[in-house]
């Protein structure tokens, strides 16, 4: 069997659009959470989610090096199979990172690209192969709709086969993707000795009080939200959330109202 045959069948098990027979609960206020500690800066939050957040937690790896460069296929092609997943599942996926620069000024230092590059295109790529769903990716108070839509389409078959064989486990009432960044700024940048003592001291140490699950506590978004901000963290919603794009939105709306019928 080729490939497309191989999707044809996925398809055809599936219903028309991909998606299987599931019943689930995805609503926002009981919503399931899944974390991922972005290597190798997030590393730094380990402590936190131990001891604050105190849930299970899984690593990714979303390189920045390969944002800077443009590089989104990559990207794609490195995500964990984790992460996919558990978006499909309908769950709010919390990626931590820590970032150096002072890239996000309405909300403080420390969001790394990431998240505010990284899963603002993971965000509308999935939207759009899963659902079919047109959103509006801003990076830094900039509209890039028109640029992730070329590199949407410039995805290799094998990044795109990649994004939509996870929709076969979408349940039936779950119709976007929740994903979410949590930041804060780092001094530690390019300090491998420490993100490498960081681990080992969690990993191989602290962790293993952890084995008990009365250990860990049990979350929906909301309330996880408001233990994340609460212990000083930043969340990254989306770019169109930020306050440098709605600041944007609000003015031109305003200026709209203002100016007189022509």
């Amino acid at each position: 069997m080729n490939e497309d045959e191989d999707d044809e069948s996925h398809r055809r098990a599936a219903g028309d659009d991909g998606r299987v027979e599931i019943e689930a609960s995805s609503s926002t206020t009981t919503r399931q959470c899944a974390h991922f500690v972005n290597l190798k800066n997030g590393i730094e939050a380990l402590p936190t989610l131990r001891d604050a957040v105190r849930a299970r937690f899984t690593y990714v790896r979303i390189q920045s090096s390969l944002l800077e460069a443009g590089d989104a296929e990559k990207m794609i092609l490195e995500l964990d199979a984790s992460l996919l997943l558990a978006l499909a599942l309908g769950r709010a996926c919390f990626v931590w990172d820590f970032g150096s620069r002072d890239v996000n000024p309405a909300k403080g230092n420390g969001n790394s690209r990431a998240l505010w590059y990284g899963a603002e295109f993971i965000r509308y790529a999935t939207r759009k192969e899963w659902f079919g769903m047109e959103s509006t990716p801003v990076l830094r108070g900039k509209n890039v709709e028109r640029d992730f839509a070329t590199k949407l389409t410039m995805l290799s078959r094998g990044a795109k086969r990649k994004i939509r064989y996870y929709r076969q486990f979408i349940p039936n009432d779950v119709a976007d993707v929740r994903l979410l960044g949590v930041y804060k700024a780092t001094t530690h940048d390019d300090d491998s000795a420490f993100y490498r003592n960081l681990l080992h001291s969690e990993e191989l140490y602290a962790m293993k009080k952890c084995d008990d699950d009365d250990d860990y506590v049990v979350r929906d978004e909301a309330e996880t939200i408001r233990v994340i901000e609460e212990s000083g963290f930043n969340i990254f919603y989306s770019g169109a959330e930020e306050r440098v794009w709605l600041n944007q939105i609000n003015q031109s709306t305003f200026n709209s109202r203002e100016s007189p019928p022509i």
